[in-house]
C-alpha cells in the first residue's frame, strides 16, 4: 500500500511537471509571439510629380478624363478658364467632387502681358471668384495661357496673393495627333518633382495617359497635386514655380 501511494505520488509530481513545462513553454511562445514587431510598411514611391490639365472644362471630353484619372486612382490640378466654367459650372462641381485641384487659367485666355493691371487682376480675381463660388475651392496659384508672363503679371499676382505655375514636361499634346509620340516625350522629360502640362480636349492625349500613368508608377513615381508638390522642401521648384 505504501508502495503504490510513493508511485501515485511520483506520477502526480511527473503530470504536475509536465504541466508546468507545457505551460511555460506555451507562454513563452505566446510572449515571443506578442513581441514580435509588426512587417514595416511598405516605403511610399521614391519620386512626386503633378499632372496639370490646362483649358477646361469642355463636356465629354471632362467626364472622359475625369474616367481615367478616376479608374488609376489619379488625383490631377486642373487650371480652369473663367469662361468655360460659367458656361458648364456642372463639369467645375465634377473636378472638385473627384478631389482634384482646381487653379486658374484666366477669364478669357487671352495673353496677359498685353493687357493692363486693371485687365489683369479681372482676368485672375474674377476666375478665382467662379471657382470659389461654384466649387468652393480656393485657388492660390494660376498659368498664364500660353506661358506668356512679364513682370507687371507677376506683380499682379503677388497683390491677390497668387503664385504662378509653369510646367517641366512639354509633351506639345495640343498640337499632338500620334499618342505614341505624346508617351515618349512625357518619359523622355519626367524628373522627380516635376509637372506635366497636358491640355483638356484632345483624344490622343486621352488615350496616352493611361500608358504614362502606368509606365511612371514601374519607374517609382507617385501622382500628387501642385499644392502637394509646393510642400515638399526637398524640392527644386525654381523650374515651375514663380
Amino acid at each position: 500500500m505504501r508502495k503504490l501511494s510513493f508511485h501515485f505520488i511520483v506520477y502526480r509530481y511527473e503530470a504536475i511537471l509536465t504541466i508546468i513545462i507545457l505551460v511555460l513553454t506555451g507562454s513563452i511562445a505566446v510572449s515571443s509571439r506578442d513581441n514580435q514587431s509588426p512587417p514595416p510598411p511598405e516605403p511610399p514611391a521614391p519620386y512626386k510629380i503633378a499632372i496639370t490639365f490646362d483649358d477646361g472644362p469642355r463636356p465629354h471630353y471632362t467626364e472622359q478624363l475625369l474616367n481615367i484619372l478616376s479608374s488609376n486612382n489619379v488625383r490631377a490640378t486642373f487650371f480652369v478658364v473663367g469662361n468655360q466654367i460659367k458656361m458648364f459650372p456642372g463639369l467645375l462641381r465634377l473636378i472638385s467632387g473627384a478631389g482634384h485641384e482646381v487653379e486658374v487659367h484666366t477669364l478669357t485666355h487671352r495673353n496677359l502681358t498685353f493687357l493692363s493691371v486693371t485687365d489683369i487682376r479681372k482676368e485672375l480675381f474674377d476666375t478665382a471668384e467662379l471657382i470659389r463660388g461654384i466649387s468652393g475651392q480656393r485657388s492660390v496659384y494660376f498659368r498664364p495661357p500660353g506661358g506668356q508672363y512679364n513682370a507687371k503679371v507677376i506683380k499682379v499676382a503677388e497683390s491677390l496673393n497668387m503664385s504662378m505655375v509653369l510646367w517641366t514636361v512639354f509633351p506639345k499634346d495640343h498640337e499632338e495627333d500620334d499618342q505614341n509620340i505624346i508617351i515618349k516625350r512625357v518619359l523622355a522629360q519626367a524628373t522627380d518633382g516635376g509637372v506635366i502640362l497636358f491640355h483638356s480636349g484632345r483624344e490622343p492625349t486621352y488615350e496616352a495617359l493611361p500608358v504614362i500613368i502606368k509606365d511612371l508608377r514601374d519607374r517609382g513615381y507617385r501622382f500628387v497635386t501642385v499644392s502637394e508638390l509646393a510642400k515638399e522642401s526637398s524640392l527644386d521648384k525654381t523650374a515651375w514655380l514663380k
